[in-house]
């Protein structure tokens, strides 16, 4: 009986429909009206009687699979949004750490650097240190050179000027005395 009213909203609408058809100097022919609204009428009841279960079935059926997928779809989509806050979650931290290790490799960097930088000053020490001892060392046997040069000179100067100064027999006077203060002693 609820769906009563749609059907009279149905002959409502096709009695307004032929009104106006009949407005144009037409008369309305009534008992052709009622006979076609009678035969809609039985044919709706008849559809309603034989298919009515059927209808509703169809109906219900179609409403429970609707909501089934609007909850699967709506499953679905909160466990789309929990795995895309996860996902976003894990972006934030993978960003994070890039940002962390980037840092370290800087500062890493850095002291390598440094360590680098002072083992060259050491070894630019050590360097300049062991030149200036090869030049104490060059310069001390370059003197010792000169030393043993002048020597060499000076002993040969002093040879010539004292045989210039004596003479054959006064040099061997010398060297017996030597002699004799050799052998004796």
């Amino acid at each position: 009986m609820k769906y009563l009213s749609s059907i009279a909203m149905v002959f409502a609408v096709l009695a307004i429909a032929d009104f106006a058809y009949a407005s144009d100097a037409h008369q309305i022919p009534w008992g052709n009206f009622t006979l076609r609204l009678i035969n809609f009428a039985i044919f709706i009841g008849l559809l309603w009687y034989f298919g009515g279960k059927a209808i509703k079935a169809f109906i219900a059926k179609h409403q429970q699979t609707v909501k089934d997928d609007l909850e699967t779809a709506s499953s679905l989509k909160k466990q789309a949004e929990n795995n895309l806050a996860l996902i976003e979650e894990r972006l934030r931290s993978v960003e994070g750490e890039c940002k962390k290790i980037l840092e370290d490799g800087k500062s890493q960097a850095e002291a390598i650097k440094n360590i680098i930088i002072q083992d060259a000053e050491k070894q630019a020490e050590r360097i300049i240190e062991q030149a200036k001892l090869a030049a104490e060392q060059d310069a001390k046997n370059e003197i010792e050179k000169i030393k043993a040069q002048l020597a060499d000179e000076i002993i040969s100067n002093m040879e010539k000027e004292i045989v210039s100064r004596l003479d054959k027999t006064e040099h061997n006077k010398l060297i017996e005395k030597s002699l004799s203060k050799v052998v004796f002693s």
